[in-house]
């Protein structure tokens, strides 16, 4: 039996190659400056990088400015930004008012050192979107804000095992760091590199979208388990949406075994007013918030309800200590203020329409041109991947190639649409209709270059 198009080594995959190599060389030639930063780098950050997920061959684009829905590169290109610093500037790039009030914020006090009345502001406005949230704490990361809500759960609850979904990235916490970008044999859980396995014993993994598999193991788990964490809409993973019963099995079995749940609203609350939990009507107990909590700028939060919370008062006889030098720090407080009041359920529910226009558009041409790639999310947030239908899980998209989504990808870049390395793109309320016209003459024309070298080795998707 001949390998499916979307398996690495088959003939699609084989001609996509070598269309990826023509267009690694054209984007070089194209980008000189960010080909001199790159060599720069590369004596300073190993690998000439600190972020992982922005690398692609040749070299990353070494963007400098970004205004509303547009960035410009080292090498003057402008792109329209479908990346928008990986779905945290739901507004675009500031500009206007918003860089107005945030100069003046800078002038009175980047970090004080005490509380301020803008850390009020945000913290109420959090606990009146989200509907499971009855008090928050601020941290600097998405990072911190799952590594406290897990703590969190673990004092209260008085038990040290955790239960995550394959494929969940929740940062950098060594706790989380199974199952992230590896694959285990039969689903088992695989420690990353460099933590250790002491550290991630307690982490056990289930499958995602499996309902049966994942209540088995909570239940077997039992009085071990303090928590139960899951993204409703795995992001590195591939923008997979979690289905509805998947995290009503999950709600239904971590209450049966006294375990609290744990939703990563990282990138999902963008998706609703309430958050993605208010989307699927499951309540979790602590909820875990970033990216566009902070406006484009440092932040993370973790709450929920206020009995489990009050595990961090410092009024209590034994309280859990949390510190934190730019926690709740006022220049992002103003930033976040903003971003979540101009993010209104309608805006929401534009943003989303035309998330899902484009997820139907990427589908109908690649199908039309014969390219086997097809695109995932919910909403806003969208990835391509190959393949004729979207993936469940991690692990189905994990087994896919990426050869054709690379191609897109510096296809893209050549038509003035700038996206993730990996597929992924997201919509802001920046995006307008003329951007979006961009956008899609762009994809068309990227897939006829797609087909045409699929043609030409004498395959097709």
């Amino acid at each position: 039996m001949s390998a499916p198009p979307t398996a690495p080594g088959s003939p699609v995959d084989e001609a996509a190659e070598h269309l990826l190599d023509e267009l690694a060389a054209r984007f070089a030639a194209a980008r000189p400056a960010s080909a001199a930063l790159h060599r720069r780098a590369g004596e300073v950050l190993p690998g000439g990088n600190t972020r992982t997920p922005l690398f692609h061959e040749p070299y990353p684009t070494y963007l400098v400015s970004g205004q509303g829905s547009r960035v410009v590169d080292a090498d003057g290109l402008e792109y329209v930004d479908l990346v928008n610093n990986y779905t945290s500037l739901v507004h675009g790039h500031p500009s206007g008012q918003a860089t107005t009030e945030l100069a003046d914020r800078a002038r009175a006090g980047t970090a004080l050192g005490a509380p301020t009345p803008l850390e009020v502001e945000l913290a109420a406005e959090l606990v009146e979107r989200i509907g499971s949230v009855e008090r928050v704490r601020f941290v600097n990361s998405g990072t911190e804000a799952v590594l406290y809500a897990v703590r969190t759960a673990r004092a209260y609850t008085g038990r040290d095992d955790v239960v995550k979904a394959e494929g969940g990235y929740h940062g950098g916490a060594e706790s989380m760091q199974v199952s992230v970008k590896s694959l285990g044999v039969d689903g088992a859980g695989v420690v990353e590199a460099g933590v250790p396995g002491a550290v991630a014993a307690s982490t056990h993994v289930v499958p995602f979208n499996d309902a049966q598999a994942a209540q088995a193991e909570i239940r077997r788990l039992g009085d071990r388990l303090a928590a139960v964490v899951v993204e409703p809409v795995q992001g590195g993973a591939g923008a997979l949406p979690a289905e509805p019963e998947y995290l009503q099995a999950l709600r239904r079995a971590s209450e049966e075994v006294g375990a609290l749940l744990v939703f990563d609203e990282v990138m999902t609350l963008r998706l609703d007013h309430g958050g993605m939990q208010s989307a699927y009507g499951v309540r979790p107990d602590l909820t875990a918030m970033g990216k566009i909590i902070g406006g484009g700028l440092p932040v993370g939060a973790f709450g929920g309800r206020a009995e489990v919370m009050d595990v961090w008062d410092p009024r209590a006889s034994r309280p859990l200590y949390h510190a934190g030098t730019f926690n709740g720090n006022p220049v992002t407080m103003v930033a976040g203020l903003r971003s979540l009041r101009e993010l209104t359920a309608e805006r929401i529910a534009a943003i989303n329409a035309t998330g899902d226009r484009l997820r139907g558009f990427i589908d109908e041409r690649a199908r039309r041109h014969r390219v086997p790639v097809t695109a995932s999310g919910i909403g806003s947030v969208l990835q391509v991947h190959s393949g004729h239908q979207p993936p469940r899980s991690f692990r189905d998209a994990a087994t896919r190639s990426k050869t054709l989504v690379r191609c897109l990808h510096l296809l893209l870049l050549e038509h003035g649409v700038f996206t993730a390395p990996r597929g992924a793109m997201n919509i802001s309320t920046a995006l307008t209709p003329g951007d979006l016209t961009v956008v899609e003459e762009a994809i068309e024309a990227s897939l006829r270059q797609v087909a045409a070298a699929l043609t030409d080795a004498r395959v097709t998707g």
